[in-house]
């Protein structure tokens, strides 16, 4: 009886040891998947970073172009208003040159 009982202990341990090893080579594939997904992780976060340094580029391109837009458009409208002063001083002195000649039109009848 001690014997087959040793026998059944021996293929117990047996039994185990293989199970050790089973559960030791899944947890060396889970760690190396982990390793992995964190290098992918590493990556993604590069990449990312990489992409948010391009949109602040991008945004001071945009603010450039809006300021100079901003500046352009002020200097149109001053030369607007100036167009318009002169418009309406030509205006007014069509008027007065009308009023001259109708004034000497009617002096020279």
């Amino acid at each position: 009886m001690s014997e087959e009982l040793l026998q059944q202990l021996i293929h117990m341990v047996a039994e185990n040891n293989r199970l050790v090893k089973e559960t030791q080579q899944e947890l060396r594939e889970f760690k190396k998947e982990m390793y992995d997904f964190r290098n992918e992780m590493y990556a993604f976060r590069e990449e990312m970073y990489a992409f948010r340094d391009e949109m602040y580029a991008f945004r001071e391109e945009m603010y450039e172009f809006r300021d100079d837009a901003t500046r352009r458009l002020d200097r149109l409208e001053r030369q607007n208003k100036h167009i318009d002063a002169d418009l309406d001083l030509l205006h007014r002195k069509v008027s007065d040159h009308e009023r001259e000649i109708n004034r000497l039109k009617q002096v020279g009848q």
